[in-house]
């Protein structure tokens, strides 16, 4: 399966079950608890990929959540009648104002164009409105050591995430770490056989897995 993205490898769906991220819904309740949304907040997960995270934040939360991937497979591959759409991040298929919050999880940091992206969250979003991004980061400038093909071999330089948000009128309400949640998934994918998996080895960098939430 080489030049498979991690993310659409069967052992990525063993190691992390259906959220395919570390700590499965872990941060996804995390980010609830610290946002506050009102119950049937409209929602949307960009980057939903088999849509778990759009099913969970429907039944659970009792939101009105909504989810886009630019992944026709990974779309395919997700329960019927979700209301999921295919498009790309940068370029957000929804009107202005259109949601009280977007979940970005695992996803910002594989996206080329993160300044269109993080404009087009701003656009869509309702004044007020919150941005959940849970994602791997850079703890320095040090190399990367990682599974190619994965989320982890572009972490994000928080500093620079966070010039964006500035520019675009948003400011950062809340930055937690759960590095463990990272290191535990990486011990997974190793006992499944996967090499070089994001937690990495102590010669070079390991990336760091952190919670932020941003309000416009």
């Amino acid at each position: 399966m080489t030049g498979t993205p991690l993310w659409e490898k069967p052992i990525l769906r063993d190691a992390a079950g259906e959220t395919l991220r570390p700590g499965g819904f872990t941060l996804t309740d995390r980010a609830v608890s610290l946002t506050g949304l009102s119950a049937e907040a409209r929602v949307l997960d960009v980057g939903c990929g088999l849509g778990a995270t759009v099913s969970y934040l429907r039944t659970r939360h009792g939101f009105k959540a909504c989810g886009m991937d630019y992944s026709p497979r990974q779309l395919s591959e997700a329960p019927a009648g979700l209301p999921l759409t295919r498009a790309d991040g940068a370029y957000l298929p929804f009107a202005d104002s259109s949601f009280e919050a977007v979940f970005c999880e695992c996803v910002l940091s594989l996206i080329p164009d993160q300044e269109r992206t993080i404009s087009e969250f701003k656009r869509v979003l309702t004044k007020n409105g919150k941005l959940i991004i849970s994602d791997l980061y850079r703890r320095g400038s040090g190399q990367i050591q990682c599974l190619d093909n994965s989320c982890a071999s572009s972490p994000l330089y928080l500093g620079r995430i966070e010039q964006l948000l500035k520019q675009y009128g948003m400011h950062i309400t809340a930055i937690e770490d759960y590095s463990r949640l990272l290191v535990e998934l990486a011990a997974k994918l190793v006992f499944a056989g996967e090499k070089n998996p994001a937690a990495g080895q102590s010669c070079c960098e390991r990336p760091g897995y952190m919670l932020m939430i941003a309000e416009f």
